[in-house]
C-alpha cells in the first residue's frame, strides 16, 4: 500500500526537478481551491434562487471563478504532461551520463536487458503516474476544502462523513491493492503464455517437421490459455464490482446525509440541500483519490526501480587508484607488467583467475593470441584496452604506466572490433569521410556491390554476421586508430575470404603501420602474424616469435 509518508515516487520527482513539482502542486491546490469555491457559489446561489432571492452577483462570482478555474485546469492539465516528460527526459539522460561513466563489468553484472527493462518499463509507468500524483493531491485538498465548509453549514454532518470515508477509504484502497496484485499475478501468466506463442513461432520450422512436438506445444499453448481466459475473466468482474461500490459511495453519502444527520442535528431541514450537494461533490473527490492510490503504489515501486538503477550505475569503487600517464602522442609500445584479474561472482566455487602477464606489444607488428575456449583471450584483451581494471600490475606506454583507472584518452588509442560486436547504422565519431578512400574499402572488403555508405550512413545493415564485420573493421580502419584489436574476427567469414583476411587484408594493414592484435584459433595462418602469443587457462602467457 502506498506510504503517504515516504513515497519514493515523491522522492524520484523530487531529485528530478524540485521546483518543477512545486510549480505541478502549487497550479493542483489552485485547481483545488477553485473547484470548492465553485460549489459554494452554486450552493449559495441555490438557497437564494429558491427564497426567490437576485443571483445577479453570484452569477457574475460563479463566471469570474469558472473562467479561473478552466483556464487553471487547462495550464494545470499542460504543465502536468510537459514536465512529466521533462523528468523523464532528464532522468534517461542521467542514465545515459551514468552508463557511460560506469565501466564494463558493472554494465555486465546488471545486465543490459535489466537496464533496458527499467528504462522503458519504469519510465513509461513514473511518466502516466506523475499526472496521478497530482490528481490525488488536487482531491486530497478539493476533500479537505469541501469538509472545512461542510463544516461551517454543520457539524455534525461533517463529523459523520469524516467517519465514513475513513472506513470507506480505508477498505476501498485495500479492496483496490488486492486486484492491482491480482493484476501483476495475471501479467506474469500473460506473458508465459505469449511466451509460448513466441516460442512456436520462434520455432515453427521444428513444429512443422514433427507432428508430435506440434500436438504437444498446442496442448499447453491451449490448456495455459484456457487457464489465464478463466483468471482474466474473474479479474475483470472483481474490478466491475469494485467501480460498482464506489458508484455505491455516492448513495451511501446522500443516505447518510438524509437518514442520519436528522437525527443528531434539529433544524437540519433548512440546510439539507446544500450538505446534500456539497456530500455529493466529496463522494466525487473520494472516489478519484481512491481509484488513484493503486496506480501510485505501482508507481512508487517503478521509481525506487529507476532510483536504485542510478544509484547502482553511478556507484564508484576503485580497488586501485593509482597516478600516471593520462595523455597520449607518439606511441611506440604497449606492455602488461605483472597484470593479473580475477572473475568473481556470486556462487562462483572456482573464479577464474588471470596472470600475472607480462608481455610488451611493439608498435607496427601483427599478433596473434590463441588458446583454448576460456583460457582468458577475451579477458586479457579486455584489461589491455582498459574495460576491465587490473587487480594488480600495470599497463605501460612507452615504458611509462598509465593512470589507472584509465580514461577515455587511453581508450582513444585503440579501434576494436569485439566478437560480440554492435553496428551502428550512421558513422558515429568519424566527422569527415574521404570518398574515395570509402570506395576502396568498400571494395576490399567485397562489399561495394551491397551497401553504400551516404552522409555517414550505411544504406542497408541486413546481412550477414561475417558480412556484418566486415563493415565493422571497415569502420574500426575509418577511425585512423594505430593500434587495432580483432576478437575472433575470421570465425564468421568464408573460407575465400577468410583467407583474404589473413594473406592480404593483414599485411596491407602491417604495411600502413597499423598494430593488430587479434585473437584467433586459424592455426594455418601464424606464420603471418609477428609473433604469436599462447595462453593456457589464465595462468601463463608465452610467445612464439615468427623471424
Amino acid at each position: 500500500m502506498l506510504n503517504p509518508v515516504k513515497s519514493e515516487l515523491i522522492n524520484f520527482l523530487t531529485d528530478s526537478n524540485p521546483q518543477h513539482l512545486r510549480q505541478l502542486c502549487l497550479l493542483a491546490a489552485l485547481v483545488g481551491t477553485l473547484n470548492t469555491l465553485l460549489i459554494a457559489v452554486i450552493n449559495k446561489a441555490a438557497a437564494s434562487v429558491s427564497k426567490n432571492e437576485s443571483v445577479t452577483l453570484m452569477f457574475v462570482a460563479y463566471a469570474v471563478i469558472f473562467v479561473v478555474f478552466l483556464v487553471a485546469a487547462q495550464r494545470a492539465n499542460r504543465e502536468n504532461v510537459a514536465k512529466a516528460q521533462q523528468f523523464i527526459y532528464r532522468f534517461k539522460i542521467r542514465i545515459m551520463h551514468d552508463v557511460f561513466r560506469s565501466n564494463l563489468l558493472k554494465v555486465d553484472k546488471l545486465g543490459r536487458d535489466y537496464i533496458l527493462e527499467v528504462l522503458n518499463r519504469d519510465t513509461e509507468m513514473v511518466s502516466q503516474q506523475v499526472n496521478s500524483v497530482l490528481s490525488l493531491f488536487q482531491s486530497l485538498l478539493t476533500v479537505c476544502f469541501l469538509m472545512l465548509y461542510m463544516a461551517t453549514i454543520s457539524l455534525t454532518a461533517c463529523l459523520i462523513l469524516s467517519v465514513a470515508i475513513a472506513v470507506v477509504s480505508f477498505f476501498g484502497v485495500i479492496e483496490l491493492n488486492k486486484l492491482v496484485g491480482g493484476v501483476r499475478v495475471l501479467s506474469v501468466k500473460e506473458a508465459q503464455v505469449n511466451g509460448m506463442y513466441a516460442a512456436f513461432l520462434s520455432g515453427y520450422k521444428e513444429v512443422k517437421m514433427n507432428s508430435q512436438r506440434a500436438l504437444g506445444l498446442t496442448r499447453d499453448l491451449i490448456a495455459e490459455a484456457r487457464v489465464v481466459k478463466t483468471e482474466k475473466t474473474k479479474l475483470v468482474q472483481d474490478v466491475v464490482q469494485f467501480f460498482t461500490y464506489l458508484q455505491m459511495l455516492m448513495y451511501l453519502v446522500v443516505g447518510l446525509i438524509i437518514f442520519v444527520v436528522p437525527i443528531f442535528t434539529p433544524g437540519f431541514s433548512s440546510d439539507v440541500l446544500t450538505v446534500t450537494t456539497t456530500a455529493l461533490f466529496l463522494a466525487s473527490s473520494v472516489s478519484a483519490a481512491i481509484v488513484v492510490v493503486p496506480n501510485m503504489t505501482m508507481a512508487n515501486s517503478a521509481a525506487r526501480n529507476l532510483r536504485e538503477l542510478s544509484e547502482r550505475l553511478s556507484y564508484e569503487h576503485t580497488e586501485r587508484t593509482t597516478p600516471g600517464l593520462t595523455e597520449f602522442s607518439e606511441i611506440k609500445t604497449l606492455a602488461l607488467e605483472e597484470v593479473t584479474y580475477l572473475h568473481s561472482g556470486e556462487g562462483v566455487a572456482r573464479p577464474f583467475a588471470l596472470g600475472p602477464i607480462s608481455y610488451e606489444f611493439q608498435i607496427g607488428k601483427v599478433y596473434f593470441i590463441r588458446g583454448n575456449n576460456g583460457s582468458g583471450k577475451t579477458t586479457l584483451m579486455r584489461v589491455l584496452l582498459g574495460l576491465y581494471q587490473s587487480q594488480s600490475g600495470r599497463l605501460l606506454v612507452n615504458g611509462q604506466p598509465i593512470a589507472e583507472p584509465s580514461n577515455a584518452a587511453y581508450r582513444d588509442l585503440f579501434a576494436v572490433v569485439f566478437s560480440d560486436f554492435y553496428l551502428f547504422k550512421k558513422l558515429y565519431g568519424i566527422p569527415t569521410t574521404d570518398e574515395v578512400e570509402l570506395n576502396e574499402l568498400l571494395t576490399l572488403f567485397q562489399m561495394e556491390n551491397k551497401v553504400a555508405i551516404d552522409e555517414g550512413l550505411f544504406s542497408d545493415l541486413n546481412f550477414s554476421t561475417g558480412q556484418r564485420k566486415r563493415l565493422a573493421l571497415l569502420v574500426a580502419l575509418l577511425e585512423k586508430k594505430q593500434i587495432i584489436v580483432l576478437d575472433e574476427w575470421a570465425a564468421d567469414q568464408d573460407p575465400e575470404f577468410r583467407q583474404e583476411f589473413y594473406e592480404r587484408i593483414i599485411p596491407k594493414l602491417r604495411e600502413l603501420g597499423k598494430t593488430v592484435i587479434a585473437i584467433t584459433h586459424d592455426d594455418q595462418y601464424y606464420e603471418l602474424a609477428d609473433h604469436v602469443i599462447y595462453m593456457e587457462n589464465g595462468r601463463s602467457l608465452h610467445a612464439k616469435h615468427q623471424d
